[in-house]
C-alpha cells in the first residue's frame, strides 16, 4: 500500500527546504525602503493635518520635501514587490499566510492606483477622494504588515518543533521530510 505520497507532496517538501522567509539582505532593504515610504506618507499626512488652515492648499517645504521622497522611494517599493513573486509561490504552495499577503497585496494595488490618481487626475472631487483613500490604506499597511511578517515567524516556529505539518498532522514535517528523500532516490 502506498503512502498517499503524491508529486504534489514531494514539491511541498522540496518548497520546505526552501526558506519561505526573505534571506536577510532582502528583508531588511524591504523594511527599510517601506520605512521610508510610510514615514515620508505620515509626515506629509501630519503636516497636512496640523498646518496653519490660512495656507489652504498651499503646501509646505517640508511636506514638498516629503512628497518628494515618498514618489522616489516608491519607485524603489515597486521593484521591490516584484522581488517578492518567489516568497509568494512558496508561501502560496504551502498555503501558508495567504490571507494577510494577499490583503497585503491587495492594499498594495489599491494604493498604486490611488497614487496614480492623485498624480495625473485633475478633477479636486476625484482627488479629493483618492487622497482619503491613499492615506487611509496607507497608514493601514504597516499593522497589516506587521502582522503578516508575524504570522509568518508563528507559522515556521511550528513547522520547525515539528507540531504540525503543511498537512495539519503532528510531528509531520521530519516524518515528511524522510519520505521525500526515499521518494527522491527512488523516482529519480
Amino acid at each position: 500500500m502506498r503512502d498517499k505520497f503524491t508529486d504534489r507532496t514531494a514539491k511541498i517538501i522540496d518548497l520546505l527546504q526552501e526558506k519561505v522567509r526573505l534571506e536577510p539582505f532582502h528583508r531588511r532593504l524591504f523594511y527599510i525602503v517601506f520605512g521610508v515610504l510610510w514615514g515620508s506618507g505620515t509626515l506629509w499626512l501630519l503636516i497636512e493635518w496640523f498646518k496653519d488652515p490660512e495656507l489652504g492648499t498651499a503646501r509646505t517645504l517640508l511636506q514638498t520635501f516629503s512628497m518628494k521622497v515618498h514618489g522616489a522611494t516608491m519607485l524603489v517599493y515597486l521593484a521591490m514587490l516584484g522581488t517578492l513573486i518567489t516568497h509568494i509561490r512558496r508561501g502560496t504552495a504551502l498555503k501558508t499566510n495567504r490571507l494577510s499577503g494577499f490583503s497585503v497585496i491587495a492594499l498594495n494595488g489599491i494604493l498604486v492606483l490611488s497614487g496614480w490618481l492623485l498624480y495625473y487626475v485633475s478633477n479636486d472631487a476625484l482627488r479629493q477622494w483618492s487622497s482619503t483613500i491613499h492615506w487611509a490604506i496607507g497608514l493601514g499597511t504597516l499593522p497589516l504588515l506587521c502582522g503578516h511578517v508575524f504570522l509568518g515567524r508563528g507559522w515556521v516556529t511550528r513547522r520547525l518543533d515539528g507540531d504540525e505539518d503543511a498537512f495539519g498532522t503532528r510531528n509531520g514535517i521530519s516524518e515528511l521530510h524522510g519520505r521525500g528523500k526515499e521518494h527522491r532516490r527512488n523516482h529519480v
